[in-house]
């Protein structure tokens, strides 16, 4: 059987019209019980759904079958933080998941074949609000049940508990819905790395509601942070300053104060009450923070801010004046988030201009450069019922973009060139346009993790940064330097470390790659394209000059023109293709110390030599 789709139409009446046998790259036109469903024939596919006259379309449900094949790995929908911890087939038959505020996922299921390239792809592309996503078949009841020898799954556009919104469902007078669908296999683009397939997608999300790219020269610079090698208690002003002086030494320009700045951080234990929302330096920490700020300028680095600013813990001074703009459950209760503060609304208008005004504060007060905006993925997804304050959107996630938009616009008017971090569970090409880089979330210590979730990243933003690496003295130098590479080779290096504890061969590292990064700072506004189906060897074309980056298995491939080649494993040996006669073929260390210097008969395929963590150049 070859893949057919169907589509169902449920109006708000809850009247359900399935449309069946729709086929990938053919024109389908059917009306059914009043609903009228329109299918192009081009790609991606635009499907238009509308409801009779006087009607609403509540969800709209994009079912696949297909031919069961024997599939290498899937990438299920997703922000990019959690799809790690389910490639395997044999997890995803239990799959089922929601795009909604707390994780805002790219609608796209993707299957890599045997050649560990895109098998099969299959997303909708529309306006960014909730949607669900099931597997249907292999079933798993008593045991898992594939004798039908079918793989199907579920696109749920507009969920339960938020239905398609009213800016999407009362947009054209009848009442019409157009989306797009998004189906390739392997037949259609042969050996296609998978993160190009999720980059494919994107780019027609952007071209079609219009998605740009956003960044800035100061965002792609290296960045420091306070959080993983800290206990939030003890960052003080001092640990901030002398870090920053020694950061800067190692090429690090960005410093973040994170979390715990304002009083108890995250990282406390349960019992102890937070005060989050009331956003007023904890005295004890940081006495005096415009002289802070003043403080890490004049070392060299620029100084961001870390805020949540939706959040307002019941033990925040601020609790009895914003409790009104919270969000509250279906019960009467205010939703409170697994870290123990509540949320305000961005479906409120007035919460809305909270959020941007304790941001734009920031700036006024204190003269941040940027800011680093976290926790958003906190919140429960549940549907606000309070009656104390009005809804102007009829989506969370609607009015998440809503606040971020506010935020970044009512910032920019102050500073144009303002930093802004966002989090890659409101990333997306709908919600990382607010922001000029994107975090992967939470992987301390787990340098594979950090680089799987930033690698995601890289499928729609060239902006994306790891997760603050940290490096330790039981790293060696060769080891260090593979980290650090292995965070250029997808995103913006970022750091959390201790500078006092690390050895000096490990600073020297730091500081010869950062220094080289920065050296070629322009070459990192170009996506990083794979040449292969696991990842293993990334290029980044620049002005004159490719960049090759080798990272956990490395791999061949060919050079055509100067080449700096970066060695992010432990492997000696290359083996490259060129056809350019004479090179000039320079050998480094991990910390840029000259190792040897050979000219080369640079003609087929060429066997040279590599020194773990460092770098090799040929000029022609």
């Amino acid at each position: 059987m070859a893949a057919r789709f169907t589509i169902t139409v449920i109006l708000r009446s809850d009247r359900k019209v399935a449309f069946e046998g729709i086929e990938p790259g053919k024109a389908f036109s059917q009306e059914k019980d009043g609903v009228r469903l329109v299918v192009g024939a081009e790609f991606p596919a635009p499907v238009t759904a509308t409801p009779p006259a006087g009607e609403l379309v509540k969800s709209v449900e994009y079912n696949l079958y297909s031919d069961m094949r024997n599939y290498h790995k899937v990438i299920i929908p997703e922000s990019g933080r959690w799809f790690i911890n389910m490639t395997q087939l044999v997890s995803f038959w239990r799959h089922k998941s929601d795009s909604a505020v707390n994780d805002v996922k790219m609608p796209l299921y993707i299957f890599t074949g045997q050649d560990l390239c895109m098998g099969m792809a299959f997303g909708v592309i529309g306006p960014c609000y909730e949607t669900a996503f099931k597997t249907l078949e292999p079933t798993v009841n008593r045991a898992l049940i594939a004798f039908m020898r079918r793989l199907s799954m579920q696109i749920k556009r507009g969920t339960d508990v938020y239905p398609i919104p009213d800016s999407v469902a009362k947009q054209n007078r009848d009442g019409a819905i157009t989306e797009y669908l998004y189906f390739r296999t392997d037949k259609d683009i042969p050996r296609q790395p998978w993160l190009l397939t999720l980059r494919d997608f994107a780019s027609h999300q952007k071209r079609i509601y219009n998605l740009p790219d956003v960044t800035s020269d100061a965002s792609l610079e290296s960045l420091w942070c306070s959080w993983t090698d800290w206990f939030s208690d003890d960052v003080t002003d001092e640990v901030i300053l002398r870090s920053a002086r020694e950061g800067v030494k190692l090429g690090i320009k960005n410093y973040i104060i994170d979390d715990g700045w304002f009083g108890p951080g995250l990282d406390n234990d349960y019992s102890v009450e937070l005060n989050i929302g009331d956003w007023r330096p904890d005295p004890a920490k940081i006495p005096d923070m415009s002289k802070l700020v003043a403080g890490v300028r004049q070392a060299g680095g620029v100084p961001i801010i870390w805020c949540a600013p939706h959040a307002v813990a019941p033990g925040a001074q601020c609790f009895a004046q914003r409790k009104k703009h919270l969000i509250v459950d279906d019960k009467g209760e205010l939703v409170m988030t697994p870290n123990k503060f509540h949320s305000l609304c961005f479906m409120n208008a007035q919460a809305r201009q909270i959020m941007a005004d304790i941001c734009v504060g920031f700036i006024r007060e204190w003269d941040f450069d940027g800011a680093k905006y976290d926790l958003f993925n906190c919140i429960p997804n549940a549907r606000c019922c309070s009656k104390e304050h009005d809804h102007d959107a009829t989506s969370m996630v609607e009015g998440l973009e809503r606040t971020l938009k506010l935020i970044d616009e009512s910032c920019r008017t102050i500073k144009p060139d303002y930093i802004v971090e966002l989090k890659q569970n409101y990333g997306t090409p709908f919600l990382s346009r607010w922001g000029t880089m994107t975090r992967a979330g939470d992987t301390p210590y787990n340098t594979e993790g950090n680089f799987l979730r930033t690698l995601y990243v890289q499928g729609y933003t060239p902006f994306s940064i790891n997760d603050y690496q940290t490096i330790t003295n039981e790293d060696s130098p060769e080891a260090a330097a593979c980290v650090v590479l292995k965070m250029m080779a997808v995103g913006i290096p970022t750091y959390s470390i201790d500078f006092d504890r690390l050895c000096q061969a490990n600073k020297d590292v730091i500081a010869h790659y950062n220094n080289w990064y920065r050296e070629n700072l322009p070459a990192f506004r170009n996506y990083r394209v794979p040449l292969d189906g696991e990842n293993n060897v990334f290029k980044i074309a620049a002005d004159g000059r490719d960049f090759f980056f080798l990272v956990n298995d490395g791999g061949s491939f060919e050079v055509s023109r100067p080449a700096t080649i970066l060695n992010g494993t432990f492997k000696t040996d290359l083996f490259v293709k060129g056809n350019a006669g004479k090179a000039s073929v320079t050998l480094l260390d991990c910390s840029g110390r000259q190792v040897s210097r050979k000219r080369v008969a640079f003609k087929g395929w060429k066997h040279l030599e590599m020194s773990p963590g460092g770098m090799v150049q040929i000029d022609f």
